[in-house]
């Protein structure tokens, strides 16, 4: 059975994965990705919210090695406009933004794939 994830409101949602990309991908990343968690930042709703994003970004940047696959990846999304602000409002965006991941799908034995 697949169960359905509750309806956000889109501010409460782009604030979430603001949130979850300045930790994520901006706290292993360098210059391209800490250009593409500003870019996830610029789609938060007001300049408080977009400036704290920000600063957090920028602060994790700091405590994490930078890796160039990390680099290579913020590059890639940079260049395909994979997080832009209109993508970032459906699942299917923020999956290709890779700001979300796909839930295991159970086989038919019941294990978890």
């Amino acid at each position: 059975m697949i169960r359905s994830m509750p309806v956000r409101r889109p501010v409460q949602t782009l604030r979430l994965l603001a949130s979850v990309l300045s930790f994520v991908l901006a706290a292993g990343c360098g210059d391209a990705c800490l250009s593409l968690a500003n870019q996830v930042c610029g789609c938060l709703p007001d300049d408080g919210t977009r400036a704290g994003c920000s600063a957090r970004a920028k602060a994790q940047e700091a405590n994490f090695k930078v890796r160039s696959q990390d680099q290579v990846f913020c590059q890639k999304q940079l260049d395909s406009r994979a997080c832009d602000c209109s993508k970032l409002q459906t699942a299917e965006g923020k999956l290709g933004c890779g700001l979300s991941y796909s839930p295991a799908v159970a086989a038919p034995d019941g294990d978890q794939r």
